[in-house]
């Protein structure tokens, strides 16, 4: 059986990753830290290497004999300190590749996004330039992808890199739990026009281009953006969540540019005053909510056959379900 190495398998995307692994007959090995909760992998008889991205021996313990490296462990939130995020996604990126390249790893899948593209307000493909927008999350992933391209230069190392755009499904906390409590609060409103495609990705879609990365020779060196492809909006997205909660739709909608600017100044205030809690509003989050977020998914459809398999209405009956289930509805 192949052996993967799953990071950040504790999490949303991570999780489903390793369960399609683990449906394929593949045995898995995982990353995790000490207070992560395991249950979920330990059902799917995944093996647990506990430590973490900068916890040097267990990475190296956790990649001795493994083909693939699936590395899809980030800190992404749209606040906090730059160290913080830099130290998980920059630091830790390059700890994960001295290893993987130490031991002899086949194929390291490096899991992006397409905010490296600096959210340009149009459909861009994997040719766009990176664009620093002095933010932690998207400014930190563009470093890392740095590193990771020099090492496939410098070492001749085989990878691959995945730029999903905004991942919603079962198990999800941002797009799925904190909308839904935020809908059910009352506080939700729409940014922008909240007219513009929303970039929506399915969780298995992500987990199957993936794969599918992976498994093509032809994705060494390459870059692929990972979405539905569809034109479903923020505006279509986020009444969708307040039916299934059986809430009021959202009316109040703030101007793109009259809440970039209250999420700079609040950014600013909480900045000053030592805050830790989170800005009601981000700069960041008003760019992922206000801007054209549909790139383009034609090159990874050419080059390794994909095509999304679960549509919005699929997608959003599976997260109605799994929020009834687990009784946040």
């Amino acid at each position: 059986m192949r052996k993967n190495l799953v990071t950040g398998s504790s999490g949303f995307l991570g999780s489903h990753l390793a369960e399609a692994l683990v449906t394929r007959g593949e045995s898995v090995c995982a990353l995790v830290r000490p207070a992560s909760n395991t249950d979920h992998l330990k059902s799917l008889g995944v093996e647990l290497v506990y430590g973490d991205l900068n916890d040097i021996p267990a990475l190296k313990n956790a990649a001795q004999g493994i083909e693939r490296v699936y590395h899809s462990a980030a800190l992404a939130a749209d606040w906090g300190d730059r160290e913080t995020f830099y130290t998980a996604n920059v630091i830790g990126t390059r700890n994960l590749l001295d290893a993987a390249l130490a031991g002899g790893v086949n194929k390291f899948i490096h899991v992006s996004t397409t905010d490296v593209y600096g959210y340009p307000d149009y459909p861009a493909d994997e040719t766009a330039p990176y664009r620093l927008r002095g933010l932690p999350y998207s400014d930190t992933k563009i470093e890392a992808e740095r590193i990771v391209w020099d090492y496939h230069e410098q070492h001749e190392f085989p990878v691959t890199v995945v730029r999903p755009v905004n991942i919603y499904g079962p198990r999800s906390a941002s797009l799925v739990l904190e909308f839904v409590e935020v809908l059910k609060s009352g506080g939700m409103v729409h940014l922008g026009n909240a007219g513009k495609p929303a970039g929506l990705a399915y969780v298995t879609n992500v987990v199957d281009l993936i794969l599918l990365a992976a498994d093509k020779a032809n994705s060494i060196g390459q870059a692929y953006n990972a979405s539905d492809g569809s034109d479903i909006t923020w505006r279509q997205y986020v009444n969708r969540l307040a039916d299934i909660s059986n809430v009021a739709h959202p009316r109040m909608v703030i101007p793109y540019r009259m809440a970039y600017l209250t999420g700079w100044m609040m950014e600013k205030a909480y900045g000053a005053m030592k805050i830790k809690a989170r800005p009601l509003l981000t700069r960041m989050a008003v760019e992922l909510l206000g801007t054209n977020q549909g790139f383009t998914i034609n090159k990874a459809r050419r080059e390794l056959g994909y095509e999304p398999k679960i549509d919005f209405d699929e997608g959003m009956r599976q997260v109605a379900s799994w929020l009834r289930e687990t009784g946040h509805v």
